[in-house]
């Protein structure tokens, strides 16, 4: 004889109730489909949200041992300027990994690599004369120490999982959430337009300035460029160089296991390369950083094919420019023998 507990959830499930939730469940999804197909309509795209523990992920995946392997470390720069899938195509053997992390820079992330793991592969590092002072050598630290005391592997699968379902819908996206949506609707009476900066699951950016006022974008880069460097003015050429020489254990650590460090100088383009000029004058700074730590260096005025491509705000690549730019990237570290390859595609 059927308990009466088994009779009533039959009775819920297969009766009445039943088809309410089936119901219910069809116009949740109905509604949030169509939420997305309205967004897709008007130009939104998927993207990723970057943050500590997806950095973890990618840090989690750098292993010793692995010559073939590339680590990209830098700001925002090499995060948007170099196409993953180009580098993947090219280099089809290598554990291509994305660790920039914006607005900070990169030393820390390159200390964590020399010493805390046997890595022995090639370490792409874009940096500019400044990211070698003292001042800003901890700036990406707080991500190295969340990845030993606070990520997990819990943590990271979580992320995986989440990075899955933000790289194919665009309604989980955080620009998109009601509260934003309804105070941007009532400041300016729309509601917002396509993002030009979208974050893939590996890290990298792609920027497409055609979706913004790029006059704007290009004012304001300009200006922040003047108050980081009048900010932080730069310490005079031969102090400068002491500091730069302190990096030069973490470069040898690296080589000894087979390794290579590459610090790359990436474009900058109109006042804002004039800027950058001004105040960290090439001659003086960036020409000795290759003899004081030992490593390689590139710079963008000096490879042939990189020097053609603009920033369309002073700063960055967009998104049509960067396959191209990183072919000539890559072109430079295989005549150089960096990097070998069968055949550059």
């Amino acid at each position: 004889m059927p308990s009466s507990i088994s009779s009533f959830n039959d009775r819920v499930f297969s009766g009445q109730w039943g088809r309410t939730w089936i119901a219910a469940l069809f116009a949740v999804a109905l509604v949030l489909g169509g939420m997305e197909v309205y967004w897709r309509s008007g130009g939104h795209v998927p993207g990723v949200v970057d943050d500590m523990e997806l950095w973890s992920l990618h840090r989690s995946r750098v292993r010793g041992g692995e010559d073939d392997a590339i680590v990209l470390l830098g700001a925002s720069r090499i995060q948007l300027d170099l196409s993953m899938e180009v580098l993947r195509e090219i280099f089809p053997d290598s554990n291509i990994l994305q660790l920039a992390i914006d607005g900070k820079h990169p030393l820390a992330a390159l200390r964590d690599l020399a010493e805390n793991t046997e890595f022995s592969g090639i370490v792409l590092c874009s940096i500019t004369s400044m990211g070698f002072q003292r001042q800003f050598r901890d700036d990406q630290q707080d991500y190295v120490a969340y990845f030993r005391k606070t990520s997990t592997v819990n943590r990271r699968l979580n992320r995986l999982i989440s990075s899955f379902i933000q790289e194919h819908l665009v309604i989980v996206d955080p620009y998109l959430k009601v509260k934003r949506l309804i105070e941007r609707y009532i400041k300016s009476g729309k509601l917002p337009g396509p993002r030009y900066l979208i974050t893939l699951h590996d890290r990298s950016r792609l920027a497409d300035y055609s979706v913004i006022n790029i006059e704007n974008q290009y004012r304001y880069r300009i200006k922040r460029i003047k108050e980081i460097y009048e900010g932080n003015p730069p310490v005079p050429p031969e102090k400068w160089k002491a500091h730069a020489e302190e990096i030069r254990p973490l470069v040898e650590k690296i080589a000894s296991r087979g390794g290579r460090v590459v610090f790359i100088r990436l474009p900058s383009s109109g006042e804002h390369w004039e800027i950058d000029e001004q105040f960290y004058p090439r001659k003086e700074y960036w020409d000795n950083i290759s003899m004081l730590t030992g490593a390689i260096t590139i710079h963008f005025k000096d490879v042939d094919g990189m020097e053609k491509f603009h920033c369309p705000e002073g700063s960055h690549l967009d998104r049509r420019d960067a396959p191209g730019f990183t072919r000539a990237l890559a072109a430079e570290l295989i005549k150089r023998g960096i990097r070998e390859v069968k055949s550059l595609p």
